[in-house]
C-alpha cells in the first residue's frame, strides 16, 4: 500500500457512514415536508414537484449555478410560489420536523474508527454526500451517525456545490476545492453508480459493501472493496 500516497479521503454518508433505511426515510421525509405545503397543494402534486426539481438540480451542468439555485429556480417555476414564500416553510421544516426522522438512521459501528484512523494518517476528510440537501439536513444526519461536522474539512451540500452525483464533475469540483489532485484522493461509498464514478476523474475507489446499492447494470469496477470495518483497517495500514 505504500506506493499509494493518498492525501484525502472522501466518504459517502447514507449507507456508508450511516446505517439508514433510505426508502423509508425518503417516504417519511416527503410526507413531512408535503404536510408543510398542504395549504398550497396536495401531497402527490408536491412530491412530483419535489422530485422533478431535484432531478433538474442533478442534471444541471452550469458550473456557475449552485445546486441550491438550480433547485429553487425549477421548484418556484413548477409550484408558482416565490422563494420568499417557500424559504420560511422549508426552514421551519428542517428546524422542527426533520430531527424526528432520526428513527430511520442508526450508527455504523466502524464509522468513528474510519474517521479516527484517517485523522491519525493526516488525511483530509471530505463528507462526499450527495449535495441535494441543505447543510442543516446533512449536519443532522451526520449526528445520527455519531459523527461531528468538525471532523471534515469539507461537507458537500446544495449550498456549496455546483454539481451532484453521479456527475463526475462533482468529484472534480471537490478535488479543486481542497487543492488535491484526484489521483491522491480515495472515494469510499456503497453506491455502485454514484460513488464509483469518482474513478472517471482519476480517484481510487473503495466499495463499502455493508449496504451496497447496485445501481449499475454492469459489474462494478473499483480499486478496493470490503466492509466499513475493512476500510478502517485499510486506512490504518497506509504508508
Amino acid at each position: 500500500l505504500d506506493s499509494k500516497s493518498y492525501q484525502a479521503l472522501l466518504l459517502d454518508l447514507d449507507g456508508t457512514l450511516l446505517n439508514i433505511e433510505v426508502e423509508s426515510f425518503i417516504l417519511a421525509y416527503v410526507d413531512a415536508l408535503a404536510s408543510r405545503f398542504a395549504s398550497y397543494m396536495g401531497k402527490e402534486e408536491f412530491a412530483g414537484h419535489l422530485f422533478g426539481s431535484t432531478n433538474a438540480m442533478i442534471e444541471n451542468r452550469d458550473p456557475f449555478k449552485k445546486n441550491r439555485v438550480a433547485f429553487y429556480e425549477d421548484f418556484c417555476h413548477r409550484t408558482k410560489l416565490d422563494y420568499e414564500t417557500i424559504e420560511p416553510i422549508v426552514d421551519g421544516f428542517y428546524q422542527n420536523d426533520f430531527p424526528a426522522l432520526d428513527c430511520w438512521g442508526k450508527e455504523q459501528p466502524a464509522a468513528k474508527e474510519v474517521v479516527k484512523n484517517a485523522q491519525a494518517k493526516g488525511l483530509t476528510l471530505i463528507l462526499a454526500t450527495s449535495p441535494i440537501f441543505p447543510l442543516t439536513a446533512i449536519r443532522q444526519r451526520l449526528s445520527w451517525a455519531g459523527l461531528a461536522e468538525e471532523d471534515f474539512a469539507l461537507i458537500t451540500s446544495m449550498d456549496n456545490m455546483h454539481f451532484c452525483k453521479p456527475n463526475p464533475e462533482y468529484y472534480a469540483e471537490i478535488a479543486v476545492r481542497i487543492g488535491c489532485h484526484p489521483t491522491h484522493c480515495l472515494m469510499a461509498g456503497n453506491d455502485t453508480l454514484e460513488d464509483l464514478v469518482a474513478a472517471e476523474v482519476g480517484m481510487d475507489t473503495f466499495l463499502v459493501e455493508d449496504f451496497i446499492l447496485h445501481r449499475t447494470s454492469a459489474n462494478p469496477v473499483y480499486s478496493y472493496r470490503g466492509s466499513l470495518k475493512d476500510l478502517a483497517h485499510f486506512i490504518s495500514q497506509l504508508g
